[in-house]
């Protein structure tokens, strides 16, 4: 009974993993500054083409914060959209230590530039 309640459990997991369908950059259009997906805009991640260096979190369509990664899946960047101030904005290296913008930018250059063009591509749209 164990192992059938075991197995049932890993199914059920499996199914609800692979029923989730991460919303990607090139399906989202923007409208003024609304991200909408499908016709409406659209609350929840969205996430960059490899599925892995960033993501966009939005509220009915409004950006709320974002995050890229380190190839080591670590942390490189999270942005907090706040409606009234700057953002806060945090900078990690691949061991998870706070670093500044500039050194960011001279360190990890190909993160930096993935940024930009990914929130090109998403503005463009």
């Amino acid at each position: 009974m164990k192992r059938f309640t075991i197995a049932f459990l890993m199914l059920a997991l499996f199914t609800v993993i692979s029923c989730t369908k991460r919303i990607h950059v090139e399906e989202v259009a923007m409208k003024a500054d609304t991200a909408m997906y499908e016709g409406k805009p659209f609350t929840g991640e969205i996430w960059t083409a490899d599925d892995r260096s960033g993501c966009f979190n939005t509220e009915e369509g409004i950006l709320k914060s974002l995050k890229f990664f380190h190839e080591n899946g670590n942390t490189a960047v999270e942005m907090t959209i706040n409606e009234k101030g700057a953002p806060i904005t945090k900078i990690y290296n691949e061991e998870g230590d706070s670093i500044d913008l500039m050194k960011f930018q001279r360190e990890y250059t190909k993160i930096w530039v993935n940024i930009a063009l990914t929130q090109g591509e998403l503005m463009a749209k």
